[in-house]
């Protein structure tokens, strides 16, 4: 009677064993092989690239998940939704990723609005359980400010039929590393009453070593200044807006400024220049 006990419970342990054997050991073998990042700063887009190894023989379907791929302004972690695949396009994360044998690479974009260390956790599933789980840890580090960003205004005069129009540009100059975004102010200020007569506001970005132009539209002056000799024409000059119209006998102060972190520069031209307005 104990014999047949222990040969039953034996056939059972077999079974059970073989059963376990078929369900994991035939499955999948996919891995992680490897996890790279680029740096990354506060409210830049990047992707965490992802190497994944496929052991078998043949292809095979599995299922990513990525957790903490982007943080909100509330700390708020989020995970990917979309996959980047090796031809560049954009998969669901929602359907399988087709693995052939050797290594295949993903990539998930990542991004985080607030400084600090984010390990982004990834697991790969197939048939009904976890193959394998890594985590990268990302850091993302405050932009580097830049300290001297030059601002330099130039024009360019032509007669126009009875009137003579000045052209400006401007140039934001960043000699250094480092990148920001520029508020730049314009303030057109009539030299006989001291009155300002024109004001505008953009903002600029400025990259590491960079000459950004003060533009709203590619090869367009940042202002135009017309002085007519008699009544001024209705002449538009969209797409530029920053345009002041005035008579002989005025003459304009433009200055512009521009503000970034707690740096401000500033520079001014007087129209038309020399004395007397001529």
């Amino acid at each position: 009677m104990r014999k047949n006990v222990l040969i039953t419970l034996s056939v059972s342990f077999l079974i059970l064993a073989l059963g376990l054997f078929w369900y994991y050991g035939t499955g999948a073998d996919v891995h992680i092989a490897d996890m790279s990042a680029s740096p990354i700063g506060v409210e830049e887009s990047g992707q965490l690239d992802i190497v994944l190894q496929n052991n078998g023989s043949e292809p095979v379907d599995v299922w990513l998940e990525v957790e903490n791929t982007f943080v909100d302004s509330n700390g708020v972690a989020h995970s990917a939704s979309k996959l980047i695949i090796s031809d560049s396009s954009a998969v669901s994360l929602q359907k399988p990723i087709h693995l052939l044998p050797g290594n295949n690479s993903v990539s998930v974009w990542i991004g985080y609005v607030l400084p600090g260390e984010y390990p982004v956790n990834v697991k790969v599933l197939g048939d009904g359980r976890l193959l394998d789980e890594d985590t990268y840890l990302m850091e993302v580090s405050l932009p580097e400010i830049p300290e001297n960003i030059d601002l330099k205004l130039e024009y360019e005069k032509e007669r126009v039929e009875n009137s003579d129009v000045y052209r400006i540009y401007g140039y934001l100059i960043n000699k250094g590393s480092g990148s920001a975004t520029v508020s730049t102010n314009l303030t057109v200020t009539d030299e006989r009453t001291g009155e300002p007569v024109f004001t505008s506001s953009e903002l600029f970005g400025v990259g590491e070593y960079d000459k950004t132009p003060l533009w709203t539209w590619p090869d367009y002056p940042y202002a135009i200044v017309k002085i007519a000799d008699g009544e001024p024409s209705g002449e538009s000059y969209l797409p530029v807006r920053n345009v002041v119209v005035g008579g002989r006998e005025d003459r304009f102060r433009l200055n512009v400024t521009s503000k970034w972190d707690n740096h401000v520069v500033s520079a001014e031209l007087l129209l038309p220049p020399g004395e007397g307005g001529r």
